[in-house]
């Protein structure tokens, strides 16, 4: 009988299991992971918040495996031996494997600051940072949260949320820079100064103070009281793993072509420890969003038995809820364009999302990118009440 071992059981190495089983029901299955928590990464801004309770959004993946009919293990690997097709664990296990899927996931980045090691320091990625972040607010007024992307916007407005003096600090001049353009960002900006979030954009966390815990930050030479700091700088590709396994990494995260396949025979990877071409610029880039780990899944789970699916490439559609308005994106910005020498053109367009008359209609603006050369819409930015989703979702 065939084996297929994954590496990992977040979104992408269980979906790639899953997907694996469909396809070819004889292949044995063995996940390996080194929690039997199963959960969304996505959600945990609102287990913050107190919007939805952990146990709201925890699954048991030993239990979801075996309705699968999935062998699961609950260990930690420590060495893929990919001449010897040999996966070792921390416990002294070995799994020898036909076809091998690597799905370890993302860390978070970590920024060089002076007293970053500090108890009361964390960062927002698994479901235990999110139990030790819930302990700590219990007894804390204010919070400083580093990094002004996708995650550490979402992190501060759940602190908000929670009653917390919040401050965020974001390097470049506007917030989600890599996201959307700069009149969009404001929108975003002024949503979270309206609610009292305190925003130090275009600034820079000179050091962390304290004794052994956390007492203050210090931004642009200034001192601002922090009981608590969440790092949000993104998350970077987990490829320890592969790095002395032969298997190739472009940039930061491991290079697959249209198939999920790694460069070594047999072995895949899907999730965010994966680069991912851009439809639009043709660029290895990384898509580290639930939307392409998901799309990267079902590629890998089904080559990696027998069958055929391919991967083409990502748009980069992204959403984002803040307070009480959605944000939507997908494709390039101006920024992305300029940078990949396109010439455009943009529209903005300003409406309601239901006929204006009608209860419960609330405004939503628009913002199309096109190609000058060939007129083709190569990104969109959407902000709105309600509605994003369905409009952003390609």
């Amino acid at each position: 009988m065939r084996n297929l071992v994954i590496v990992g059981g977040g979104e992408a190495g269980f979906i790639s299991a899953i997907t694996a089983k469909k396809t070819n029901p004889r292949v044995n299955i063995t996940l390996i992971n080194d929690s039997k928590e199963f959960y969304s990464p996505c959600a945990l801004p609102f287990v913050i918040s107190n919007e939805v309770g952990i146990e709201d959004i925890v699954d048991d993946l030993e239990e979801m495996c075996r309705e699968s009919g999935i062998n699961c293990v609950i260990d930690t690997v420590v060495l893929i031996d990919t001449k010897n097709r040999v996966v070792k664990t921390k416990n002294g296990h070995e799994f020898r494997y036909d076809s091998l899927i690597i799905a370890t996931g993302g860390t978070p980045f970590i920024p060089k600051i002076p007293g970053i090691e500090l108890d009361g320091v964390h960062t927002l990625k698994t479901i235990e940072d999110a139990r030790r972040i819930m302990e700590v607010i219990k007894g804390v007024k204010n919070a400083v949260v580093i990094g002004g992307g996708a995650i550490g916007v979402e992190i501060s407005a759940a602190l908000r949320k929670r009653n917390l003096n919040v401050t965020l600090v974001e390097i470049c001049e506007h917030l989600l820079p890599k996201a959307l353009d700069p009149e969009f960002s404001a929108i975003v900006e002024r949503k979270l100064s309206e609610n009292g979030i305190n925003l130090l954009l275009n600034s820079k966390v000179d050091e962390i103070i304290g004794e052994n815990r956390v007492d203050s930050v210090i931004v642009n030479g200034d001192e601002i009281k922090a009981e608590i700091v969440v790092i949000g700088t993104g998350v970077i590709p987990r490829v320890e793993l592969v790095r002395d396994c032969g298997i190739e990494i472009f940039g930061r995260g491991i290079k697959t072509d249209g198939f999920m396949r790694t460069n070594i025979e047999n072995v895949y990877a899907a999730g965010d420890c994966v680069d991912s071409r851009s439809l639009l610029t043709g660029k290895l880039m990384l898509s580290q969003l639930a939307t392409t780990a998901l799309r990267h899944a079902m590629t890998a789970g089904t080559n990696a038995v027998g069958g055929y699916a391919t991967f083409e490439g990502v748009l980069n559609s992204m959403l984002l809820k803040v307070f009480d308005i959605e944000i939507g994106r997908t494709g390039l910005t101006e920024n992305d364009a300029r940078e990949n020498e396109i010439e455009t053109i943009t529209g903005v367009a300003r409406g309601t999302t239901r006929s204006h008359y009608f209860p419960g209609s609330k405004e939503i603006l628009v913002k199309l990118i096109f190609n000058e050369l060939n007129r083709s819409i190569i990104g969109a930015q959407i902000i709105g009440g309600e509605g994003v989703a369905g409009k952003i979702d390609l």
